[in-house]
């Protein structure tokens, strides 16, 4: 069920993410401590960073819309989290390599099975296809499928 929720939300709000020149970065649905979060991850488009203003505007149309929908798209009690997905954001789907490529920052990756001696590889995405990506590291070039990924998040530097 949390994954069809988070993707009927994700359908139900994307005029809203549209108005607002803002891009959808992930939508979850999940059980944590015992109650259920509904997360959605926002940013601004074109690697701008999203502002307070822009997350309370885009809260309380979200708010709106999930109190006006009938039926319910969740009619048991859950807490809303909107966020940004942060200078570390997590990189769950093939468009978010796409997206940190043309960032030009590193990305941290840890694969389930190590790759070249070592699980967790520091680098900048070099290609991507819809199978995974090349890494380019400090040392040598990585190459891996997408379901190799255990995790990877952007490696922002201040």
């Amino acid at each position: 069920m949390a994954n069809k929720v988070a993707q009927e939300i994700s359908t139900l709000i994307e005029p809203l993410i549209n108005a607002q020149q803002l891009l959808l970065w992930d939508v979850s649905y999940t059980k944590e401590g015992g109650q259920k979060v509904l997360r959605i991850l926002i940013d601004k488009r074109n690697h701008e960073f999203i502002t307070m203003d822009d997350i309370t505007t885009f809260t309380q149309a979200v708010n709106e819309l999930l109190d006006t929908i009938e039926p319910d798209p969740i009619p048991e009690a859950y807490m809303l989290d909107i966020s940004s997905p942060g200078a570390d954001r997590p990189l769950i789907r093939p468009w978010h390599y796409e997206w940190a490529k043309a960032s030009g920052e590193n990305i941290l990756v840890a694969f389930f099975v190590a790759k070249n001696g070592q699980k967790k590889w520091q680098g900048k995405i070099e290609t991507i296809d819809d199978k995974g990506i090349t890494l380019t590291t400090s040392s040598e070039t990585i190459v891996c499928t997408f379901d190799e990924i255990a995790k990877a998040v952007l490696d922002t530097q201040f």
